[in-house]
């Protein structure tokens, strides 16, 4: 089970520090906001596919609270198991094509899942700005906005660490350290 002392400190920093960047990226479009006033378009806020993706998203929750998992499965793709499957990985890419190959297409997925922390960064503070809001899904309300973009944030990061779970090596391996000539390594046990 993945706990707040298995995290792991680069995965956890890298995603820090994309959050506070995209409050940064948010604070600077929010300074730099337009005075003119913003119009909202009617059919623009996407709500009823937002409390369909809530039900299922709820759904799932609940699941995972039943089965005693969803702590360890949130904090998952920020452990150190995750980690070092990152490096296992990326270590055998550089041996095996096949791996090179999942490594490439993990590539996309990866950036989806940190592209997260900074869009949800962004949002803090850009999403004061009406024009940010607008036509927002969930929008024009701040809150209304908010709400859908960290749903769509949130799913499609659990999609991109599902995708991530299947693509790194190492899956279904116990993986212990051993010390090697250049430091500390990981190696799979079974």
């Amino acid at each position: 089970m993945t706990t707040p002392n298995r995290l792991s400190r680069p995965i956890v920093l890298t995603s820090a520090t994309l959050f506070v960047v995209g409050v940064v990226t948010g604070a600077v479009a929010y300074a730099q906001r337009s005075d003119a006033p913003a119009v909202h378009h009617d059919g623009t806020s996407a709500w009823a596919v937002h409390l369909v993706l809530t039900a299922l998203a709820g759904v799932a929750v609940a699941v995972l609270a039943a089965r005693g998992r969803l702590r360890a499965t949130l904090l998952a793709p920020l452990g150190r198991p995750a980690a070092a499957r990152v490096r296992l990985t990326l270590r055998e890419a550089t041996r095996r094509p096949a791996v090179a190959l999942r490594a490439l297409v993990a590539v996309p997925f990866a950036a989806l899942f940190l592209y997260g922390f900074w869009r949800a960064g962004e949002q803090v503070v850009g999403g004061l700005d009406p024009r940010f809001t607008a036509d927002a899904w969930g929008g024009p309300s701040y809150l209304g906005a908010m709400y859908c973009h960290y749903l769509d944030g949130a799913l499609l990061m659990a999609v991109a660490a599902l995708a991530l779970h299947a693509l790194l090596l190492g899956r279904g391996t116990r993986l212990a350290a051993v010390r090697t000539s250049s430091g500390v390594g990981m190696v799979g046990t079974r």
